[in-house]
């Protein structure tokens, strides 16, 4: 490919979308696991990528969050209240919902206080740039062991560790990609570690076991740290307390150590109010659907509160929340009928937009847009939403993992009287939108990959959009 390898033609330095293909040239486990090398992983290869780059993770303070769902809407809202701060700060996630660019995010007090759609985002050059100077050593690395060299996901992630010390963020919130203990991120010493809950997912990698699932994910629990964790099943919490106590840190528990209270929840988001570990926030508003965000809030605050021992003013608190966006998770983007976005790919995800579907949505008749990537549980899916819709039509992202809609369409119709497929998801989402009554619900789900296509395709047409989709970040 032309000016993937260094230059292109016209003797310019690389091109953003040469430096995308260029990572492409590295194994991607997102596009293709392999279960049996991404069991062998260690982070010794993390770390001397790290130590070629003068270990830049070294050079801000950390938030690390891991768990099987909730993690990203923890970050989200960690982000956004550090927003309110004279702090720099930085936000890595993954995967990303539109663009890969959405996944590395800085925001520093010069910024302008109005919010816009991807003004936090790395800039394409600022993107490139760090690729560019990234691939000599990458090269090496390769030619050394050609078949140990970085992976993509470690190549991002030091990227955006590279990107912050270079942006001078103070503080970053990372999210943890998959597991913990060996993920990429977990080079880091953070300050404070959030376990969102911890349920059964990525099966052929971590296993089914939730002993053995809950060790991977607390694998991110070191010393000299704070430990928050979401209430989990007797046996997750019970290794997670002996992580802590080998580690010699106390693990503060949400119901516990801190709690929230939730005074309102309707399509306009939740009014909650949060005792953390060291004030009272009351009013707080979160215009995010479902009632587990209110737990994911706890999180947050507490996080927020664990970084700074003096205080947090409660301003910082109420605008970060209120101004919160986490795109693709319970996401309302149209109202006649209604349209709800949600990337609910394992079942536990899904027993939570079940609850929410149920509670507010009342009489509506629903209509699922679904597809899903070829490794998840379709049956598990099915058993919680499958069962409350009136209909269900099968599509497929662009994403090389996509399951066949056909196949999706055989698996999920036990549990939905009425099964379709349309292929293209942008023309099954269209059809809907025509085809249902205004009072009813469209849930397009189970797949963050298909919720982000279609994201993207309804900013850039505006086509019947009564609400503006992805207008905050």
């Amino acid at each position: 490919m032309s000016g993937v390898n260094g230059n292109n033609n016209n003797g310019m330095t690389m091109t953003y979308e040469q430096a995308v293909a260029y990572l492409e040239t590295f194994v991607n486990y997102e596009h293709a696991p392999r279960p049996k090398a991404m069991r062998q992983m260690t982070l010794d290869r993390m770390r001397r990528l790290c130590q070629r780059l003068g270990d830049p993770q070294r050079s801000f303070r950390s938030v690390l969050v891991a768990g099987t769902n909730g993690k990203g809407s923890i970050c989200a809202m960690l982000y956004s209240m550090l927003r309110q701060t004279p702090l720099r700060v930085g936000l890595y996630t993954s995967p990303h919902a539109e663009d890969l660019r959405d996944r590395i995010r800085a925001w520093t007090a010069e910024h302008p206080s109005e919010r816009s759609h991807a003004d936090d985002w790395i800039d394409p050059m600022a993107f490139a740039t760090l690729v560019e100077h990234l691939q000599p050593i990458l090269e090496e690395m390769r030619q050394l062991d050609p078949d140990g060299s970085p992976t993509y996901f470690e190549i991002l992630t030091a990227l955006a560790f590279l990107y912050f010390s270079q942006r001078r963020v103070e503080v970053a919130v990372l999210e943890v990609g998959l597991g913990g203990r060996l993920d990429a991120t977990n080079v880091v010493q953070q300050a404070v570690s959030v376990l969102g809950p911890i349920a059964v997912d990525h099966v052929e990698i971590l296993g089914a076991d939730p002993a053995l699932i809950a060790r991977e994910k607390g694998g991110i629990i070191k010393s000299r740290q704070t430990v928050l964790t979401a209430p989990q099943s007797e046996v997750v919490g019970e290794i997670l307390r002996v992580l802590c106590e080998k580690e010699g840190v106390p693990l503060l528990t949400c119901g516990r150590d801190l709690t929230a209270s939730i005074h309102r929840h309707e399509l306009l988001g939740l009014d909650i109010t949060v005792t953390g570990l060291r004030g009272l926030y009351e009013s707080l508003k979160i215009p995010l659907l479902g009632r587990h965000q209110a737990q994911n809030a706890l999180l947050a605050v507490g996080a927020l509160e664990a970084l700074s021992p003096t205080g947090i003013p409660h301003t910082v608190v109420e605008r970060g929340l209120a101004q919160v966006a986490w795109p693709g998770r319970t996401e309302l983007v149209h109202d006649e009928p209604l349209v709800v976005m949600d990337g609910a790919h394992n079942p536990h995800a899904a027993a939570a937009l079940r609850e929410t579907l149920v509670e507010l949505l009342g009489s509506r008749r629903i209509h699922l847009l679904i597809g899903m990537s070829s490794d998840k549980s379709v049956e598990g899916i099915g058993e919680h939403l499958g069962r409350i819709a009136v209909s269900a039509t099968c599509t497929k992202s662009l994403h090389p993992r996509a399951m066949p809609p056909t196949t999706l369409a055989k698996r999920l119709a036990p549990f939905c009287p009425d099964v379709h497929v349309m292929s293209d998801a942008a023309d099954a989402y269209t059809y809907l939108l025509n085809a249902v009554a205004p009072s009813d619900a469209i849930v397009v789900t189970g797949s963050l990959y298909l919720v982000g296509e279609l994201r993207s395709a309804l900013r850039h047409t505006r086509s019947r959009v009564t609400r503006t989709v992805g207008m905050t970040a």
